[in-house]
């Protein structure tokens, strides 16, 4: 042997929890945390600074998330309500089911369906669904909130006006999309120095000089929507310029299409693990979410222990199982009929744990909910009365589309591109019919008060880090960063993807098993990026939590 294989190994986080007594904004970004705190300090609520950082996060993570977007936002209130609040955006009343011209291959992206010509479900206006970001985040605020819209969106017009310097997260996703989006002038104007290259991202030695991320127009935007509230977005100034450009570029979307867009506002589905209590939004990923907890309650992971054979064979038959049903049934309830409480039944946990062998790999299928059926950036916040909010907020892929509106720096979402594109099946496209969304903000509660709030994002690797999250917190005793910042699995219905921090042994096990195992680097898989917050009421202090294994990217926790 002429060498020994250099291990990465799995010793804890790299850093320690927030501590904190009276309020944690736990996100993606130091500035959206630092906006959310303020407004807990000015005497705001939690769904205060939810809304607040929100739409900072829509300024300073722009590859990410925006206000052209869409998203998810979980409540619970000190009262004892649980709210969720959906605004996914909507396809266009003249979206069909066979809109886009399909070809004899799969796309190449994380979809996997076939793909279409041109890419035209992905790219340019045709992929774009009516935003819901304005009109969800401004509901939340009027029915839950204590401060007015003008309030809350100071800080991410100021964001927007002045800039920000740009990290290497940001940077390195405008050098991934330049081949795709330089065809966009707006795209190229917004995110390029002299429309040619990306910016260069803040490093110590440039902390005097560092390139900002300035969007006039975006604050001329936000501006707009303080002042006349979302109907400025979706009837006025913003929305006529969004409905212009369409018409100029064959785009679908209608003065009438935005016109008509609101908000879901529903009481939060209620699941249970191990005695807490799973609020969570049953539409979208939070029904995936509790069908892989409701499989693993059967099993006493923490004898078998973190990283164990056992542990990760079982939670890949779990996401397996949960991911073949998601495949086959899982569309907008609006639609079609979907077993939604079938799938997170458990006693249909318990007939799946029934196909699964503790030596053996199952050969995938979906199951049959029906005879149970009873009739998807993220940021999280904790305040001192303990109300407790979870957002996931997106542009489905990075910089979503591409086309940043003229005249308003908003960037359109590429939603469309999460509707399957060949007809006939759950998730298959109708006008206005709703993708079923990864984001999955989650909450915890510990006898009816808040225990965990929990947001990812990651596409469809989101529901599968939460889930293991809340194992790592509940089953093996973890703090919430450590939960957090260890290392994961990844998986659908084929190949495992494993993180290489866990042992040789146990990936040559998952092998002679029959699993397909992607053994991979941490900083090369698509693992999910969640944060989150642990309420101890015994100490009476709340803890933050963050994913901060990739080079520059900035989650942070902060609390006071």
């Amino acid at each position: 042997m002429s060498y020994v294989y250099q291990e990465r190994l799995w010793r804890g986080a790299g850093r320690g929890c927030c501590a904190a007594e009276h309020g944690i904004v736990a996100s993606k970004h130091p500035l959206i945390g630092r906006v959310g705190i303020d407004v807990l300090r000015r005497g705001g609520n939690a769904v205060d600074a939810a809304v607040a950082a929100a739409f900072v996060d829509c300024v300073v993570e722009p590859a990410m998330n925006g206000i052209g977007g869409e998203g998810v936002m979980a409540i619970h209130l000190s009262s004892g309500e649980d709210v969720i609040i959906d605004y996914v955006g909507r396809p266009s009343k003249d979206c069909t089911p066979d809109m886009y011209e399909l070809l004899e291959e799969v796309e190449p992206g994380w979809m996997g369906w076939r793909r279409v010509k041109d890419d035209a479900n992905i790219i340019g206006h045709r992929a774009a669904t009516v935003p819901g970001t304005v009109a969800g985040l401004a509901r939340a605020l009027e029915l839950y909130g204590t401060m007015e819209l003008w309030e809350v969106m100071e800080p991410a017009i100021k964001a927007a006006e002045e800039g920000f310097p740009v990290g290497w997260w940001t940077v390195s996703h405008i050098a991934q999309t330049m081949h795709k989006f330089y065809r966009f002038p707006e795209w190229r104007r917004l995110f390029l120095k002299e429309e040619r290259y990306p910016p260069l991202p803040y490093t110590h030695a440039r902390r005097g000089s560092p390139d900002l991320l300035v969007n006039r127009d975006l604050a001329r935007s936000l501006k707009l929507i303080a002042e006349e509230g979302p109907e400025a977005f979706y009837r006025g100034e913003i929305a006529e310029a969004i409905a212009m450009d369409m018409e100029r570029n064959e785009g679908l979307i209608s003065m009438e299409d935005l016109a008509m867009y609101e908000p879901i506002i529903y009481k939060a589905a209620d699941g249970e693990y191990r005695g807490l209590e799973v609020i969570y939004d049953p539409s979208h990923a939070g029904t995936t979410l509790m069908e892989i907890l409701n499989i693993l309650e059967g099993y006493n992971l923490s004898d078998y222990g973190f990283g164990s054979y056992e542990h990760l064979h079982l939670l890949a038959e779990a996401i397996g199982l949960a991911y073949a049903d998601r495949f086959k049934y899982m569309g907008d309830p609006e639609f079609i009929r979907v077993p939604l409480r079938g799938l997170a039944s458990k006693a249909y946990a318990e007939e799946l744990r029934g196909r699964i062998s503790l030596e053996k790999a199952l050969e995938l299928s979906p199951g049959d909910p029906w005879p149970y059926e009873e009739c998807t950036t993220a940021l999280a916040v904790v305040d001192g009365e303990r109300n407790a909010v979870a957002v996931n907020q997106t542009l489905v892929d990075i910089f979503g589309c591409g086309v940043v509106v003229p005249g308003t720096g908003i960037v359109l979402n590429n939603a469309m591109y999460g509707l399957n594109p060949e007809p006939g099946h759950a998730n298959s496209i109708m006008g206005r019919k709703r993708r079923i969304q990864n984001v999955c903000p989650t909450i915890l509660l510990e006898d009816g008060e808040a225990f965990m709030a929990l947001g990812a994002p990651g596409g469809r690797a989101i529901q599968t880090s939460i889930a293991q999250v809340i194992v790592n917190v509940v089953d093996f005793g973890m703090d919430i960063q450590s939960a957090i910042e260890a290392p994961r699995i990844v998986r659908e219905t084929k190949d495992v993807q494993l993180d290489s921090r866990f042992s040789r042994e146990v990936y040559y096990r998952l092998l002679a098993a029959g699993h397909r195992v992607a053994y991979i680097d941490k900083e090369i898989g698509g693992w999910g990026r969640p944060v989150g917050i642990v309420v101890d009421r015994e100490r009476g202090l709340l803890y933050g939590g963050v994913e901060s294994h990739f080079l520059g990217f900035e989650s942070e926790a902060i609390g006071y």
